[in-house]
């Protein structure tokens, strides 16, 4: 883990009677001086949530059939997804359209419906998926990502870091300058919002069969890391 540390040091000035009430700095007692600090602290974590997105499209010139068979398999597949409880799952957008071909001229509707699971159990939201896939519906996304509540975990613990390195650093400033104690004003910390995604990556993603005993074979995944990055930032009174 890196600490990247900037230190301004803000001395008083001789300036107008007039502003010295805008400006704290002049207002303070002799001996006193403000430090500003600011601290970076980065940490990669690895992913721990795998997220798949399937979908099932159809053709048909009849439109009621066709909502008919996409109705019927998705309701199928919401079925045997809801079986797992360690998988999240829920539905996505519904599309369905009228679309002629460009050589016959024929028109057909088209039309298909997504769904999208999540879970930390990396191998049975796979074979799920693998199920799911030997029920035609196809497979559209399958990534790793950090949950929101590791992200959440990991920043608070660089908060606790950050803060502990702010204060050391003051208390070397002070006595670096002959001052007694350093007190901690003014205090920002900024999370850095979503984290980097530094690698993430899923293989057999696409449907493959198994010749001996022509069952869909489940797709596989490798979680990659995100950097998380967390940034203090604070005044401080150093007092003689």
């Amino acid at each position: 883990m890196r600490i990247f540390l900037v230190l301004t040091l803000m001395l008083t000035l001789s300036i107008p009677a007039s502003a010295q009430v805008e400006d704290p700095i002049l207002s303070m007692p002799d001996g006193h001086v403000i430090l500003n600090i600011s601290a970076t602290e980065r940490r990669d974590v690895e992913q721990d949530l795998l997220i798949a997105t399937l979908s099932y499209v159809a053709t048909n010139k009849d439109t009621r059939e066709l909502q008919n068979e996409i109705n019927t398999a998705m309701a199928d597949a919401l079925s045997t997804a809801k079986k797992i409880p360690e998988v999240k799952v829920n539905t996505g957008s519904y599309q369905v359209y009228e679309r002629s071909d460009p050589r016959t001229k024929e028109k057909k509707w088209h039309g298909k419906q997504s769904m999208t699971l999540k879970s930390k159990d990396a191998e049975k939201l796979l074979k799920l998926v693998g199920k799911l896939q030997d029920m035609k519906l196809n497979t559209n996304g399958l990534s790793y990502t950090l949950s929101p509540e590791t992200a959440i975990e990991i920043q608070d613990a660089l908060m606790e870091d950050a803060l502990k390195q702010l204060q050391t650093r003051a208390n070397r400033a002070a006595k670096a300058l002959g001052k007694s104690s350093a007190e901690l004003r003014d205090v920002n910390v900024n999370g850095g919002g979503i984290p980097h995604i530094r690698q993430s990556y899923a293989r057999g993603a696409m449907m493959a069969m198994d010749s001996a005993e022509s069952v869909m074979a489940a797709p596989v995944a490798a979680s990659g890391e995100s950097t998380i990055t967390l940034n203090v930032n604070a005044r401080v009174i150093l007092k003689p």
